[in-house]
């Protein structure tokens, strides 16, 4: 009798490892922030230290019995994280205002090798309010059963890849702009 017992607690124990392993979790800021490339070419020079992020929206909360999203939290601290590790913040003052509204996260529903796209539409402007960028820009990432075998876990990075690539796909069209 209290073999069968042991048996059942462990079935139930395991069972409860299984269950909690299941749950989705948000995306982490961390995982999202897109580090300097010295090989990237140079900002223009006015961008230096002169950004601040006003708005992030769009974001989800993250339901553990659901899917991973990315919520305006984690999104705001990727992107003004980036922003500072790039030299563009303007921890000063800011000449330049940005905008970021994650309008789209579409995500599979399972398979071994989990692609996400983002849509964002992001908004740069300067002084006095003129509008120096309004883009919406399509990013993607594929998270595959080598990242991680749990599928739950490769939603999230294939989430937290799609945002790293749309920010460093919105530092791309920064490196362009002629902000005089």
């Amino acid at each position: 009798m209290f073999q069968r017992l042991g048996a059942v607690l462990r079935a139930a124990a395991l069972l409860a490892v299984a269950g909690l392993a299941a749950c989705a979790t948000p995306a982490e800021p961390n995982a999202m922030i897109v580090g300097r490339d010295p090989a990237a070419r140079a900002f223009p020079a006015p961008f230096n230290d002169a950004i601040c992020v006003r708005t992030v929206t769009g974001g989800q909360e993250t339901n553990p019995l659901l899917m991973s999203q990315v919520d305006d939290r984690a999104f705001r601290t990727a992107f003004e994280t980036s922003l500072r590790e790039n030299g563009l913040y303007g921890f000063g003052g800011c000449s330049y205002q940005a905008d970021a509204n994650l309008l789209s996260l579409q995500q599979p529903m399972f398979g071994l090798d989990l692609r996400v796209s983002a849509l964002v539409n992001y908004r740069l402007e300067g002084a006095g309010g003129a509008l120096l960028l309004r883009e919406t820009l399509g990013s993607a990432h594929t998270a595959t059963f080598s990242d991680s075998p749990i599928a739950i876990v490769r939603l999230r990075l294939a989430n937290e890849g799609a945002i790293r690539q749309s920010i460093t796909d919105f530092f791309e069209r920064l490196r362009e702009l002629k902000p005089y």
